[in-house]
């Protein structure tokens, strides 16, 4: 009888042993989880910066070339209000174009690029920065 309740004592204890490493090992698992989530939202939002501040600079740098343009055509043709007719034409028929194929020109390419961003493993990112 000794025996058997050695055994089931030895049973138990190992049992114990397990459970507890098992919810180590869980424990584990979700902080990677987190950690690799907290990695992939911050590349994320990086990619989203550069975006913005990309946009910002060459938008404003857009804005003055227009403004140049719009002031050059005016000269050109005797009358500032040509020159901006003119640009505010050209932004209508570029707006016009961005509306058809707003799809392949704008939402594919920055859903790619995030995609990429949330998806690229560190490792891969490693390795090839070592190449």
């Amino acid at each position: 009888m000794s025996e058997m309740k050695k055994d089931t004592e030895e049973l138990l204890q190992s049992a114990s042993e397990t459970a507890t490493y098992l919810r180590e090992y869980l424990r584990l698992q979700l902080d990677y989880l987190r950690l690799d989530l907290a990695e992939r939202l911050a590349r994320v939002a990086s990619t989203i910066a550069v975006f913005l501040v990309l946009g910002a600079f060459l938008t404003f740098g857009f804005f003055l070339m227009t403004i140049a343009l719009a002031l050059l055509l005016g000269e050109w043709w005797g009358s500032r209000a040509l020159g901006f007719l003119a640009v505010g034409s050209l932004y209508f028929v570029l707006a016009a174009v961005l509306a058809l194929f707003k799809e392949p020109l704008l939402t594919n390419p920055l859903l790619s690029g995030l995609l990429k961003a949330f998806f690229q493993n560190t490792d891969d990112s490693e390795h090839h920065e070592s190449k």
